[in-house]
């Protein structure tokens, strides 16, 4: 059995690491029954009704297996009703549990000697979120150091929880400015062609001479278009496809959409999380459209560098170029990219010159330095 402080050390180490709420906690289930007096334990997540679920649970006596774990997923108990009412806040030992009790007296002899559990609520400032339970065979009553163990474990918990659900939240903030993006870019570019269609459209049809009525379908068949290929940039902003068949060729294949001719040349060994694979994606995205939209040239050219402790991303030009001091008319997608680089604690410098292009240089830090 561990030492308190190094299991305690152990499960903040593995919950710092973990992005995925429900390997968390079967993780760390996992960890405190294995290096401490607690035999089995389970988890409870309590919703805003006061509805309990079972959500994870470690080595049960058959009696709480039974029938997909009936006696711990039905009916309500004292630890979920105080949990309820507000008045659990410690970890506390439960004289007598009736879920316990009443699997034992349906199910005889199969408990293992579980006849008693300790309970803890999983809190992080305001927010609650369920019970943590844990029981040992033939133990009614744990003593102080093992609920002060159990506590600052539900602690670790709760503050892990929240911060997940904050990361939830976050996603759903970008996914909501992303969709605002698109809106604005519906707006401001296929929108104003389709307009444009149809004022020439409606023109056309007043004109009697035959040349002047072909140049207006020829700029009609020419805007519809340009408008199909916007619209197809667009879609790929809306979902990486290609990126299963690399990044090389989800960048070609972009680049193919928005008519550029770009150079792409990577160096190092390709193996990033699949997260951090998908915004180095839509940043080269936008690197590639403010190429399309603002350089006034067709060419550009992207570097992927990687080792071990750093990613380096470098787009660049040989266009217009600006005053990156002056960025009206490409502050929408200088300031997605400076977004997307600042939540993977990144750094993105931008280096213009008036008819000289651009550069925009983003690093990554890799291996958890």
């Amino acid at each position: 059995m561990k030492s308190k402080l190094q299991l305690l050390k152990d499960i903040a180490e593995f919950l710092n690491t973990e992005t995925h709420r429900q390997s968390m906690i079967d993780g760390a289930l996992k960890m405190l029954i294995d290096h401490s007096n607690f035999n089995t334990g389970w988890i409870f997540f309590i919703n805003e009704d006061g509805k309990h679920e079972l959500s994870a649970h470690y080595q049960l006596p058959p009696t709480l297996q039974n029938e997909n774990h009936t006696y711990l997923r039905n009916d309500k108990c004292w630890c979920v009703n105080k949990f309820n009412k507000g008045e659990l806040s410690n970890a506390t030992n439960i004289v007598a549990c009736s879920r316990l009790e009443k699997a034992a007296r349906e199910i005889p002899d199969e408990n293992n000697g579980i006849t008693h559990h300790a309970t803890v609520p999983l809190i992080s400032g305001d927010e609650t979120f369920g019970l943590l339970n844990v029981a040992s065979p033939y133990t009614k009553e744990f003593q102080k150091d093992e609920l002060d163990l159990l506590e600052s474990v539900a602690f670790q918990l709760g503050s892990t929880l929240k911060r997940l659900d904050l990361t939830t939240r976050e996603k759903e903030n970008m996914i909501i400015k992303e969709r605002q993006r698109l809106a604005r870019e519906l707006h401001d570019s296929v929108n104003q062609m389709l307009f444009s269609i149809g004022i020439t459209s409606h023109a056309g049809k007043s004109l009697k001479d035959s040349a002047q009525s072909g140049l207006a379908f020829e700029r009609i068949e020419n805007t519809s278009k340009y408008a199909m290929k916007e619209m197809k940039a667009l879609i790929w902003q809306l979902k990486p496809i290609g990126l299963e068949n690399g990044m090389i060729e989800a960048v070609k294949h972009y680049a193919r959409i928005l008519e550029l001719d770009i150079e792409i040349t990577m160096n190092g060994f390709y193996n990033i999380e699949d997260d951090m694979e998908i915004e180095l994606y839509r940043i080269i995205q936008e690197g590639l459209n403010n190429i399309r939209k603002h350089s006034g040239t067709k060419n550009g050219e992207v570097l992927i560098e990687i080792s071990e402790e750093e990613l380096l991303l470098v787009i660049s030009d040989k266009g217009n170029g600006f005053n990156p001091a002056e960025t009206n008319g490409m502050s929408h997608g200088l300031t997605n990219m400076h977004e997307r680089v600042h939540k993977m604690n990144g750094k993105l410098e931008i280096q213009s010159e008036i008819n000289l292009g651009t550069t925009l240089m983003t690093r990554l830090k890799l291996g958890g330095n």
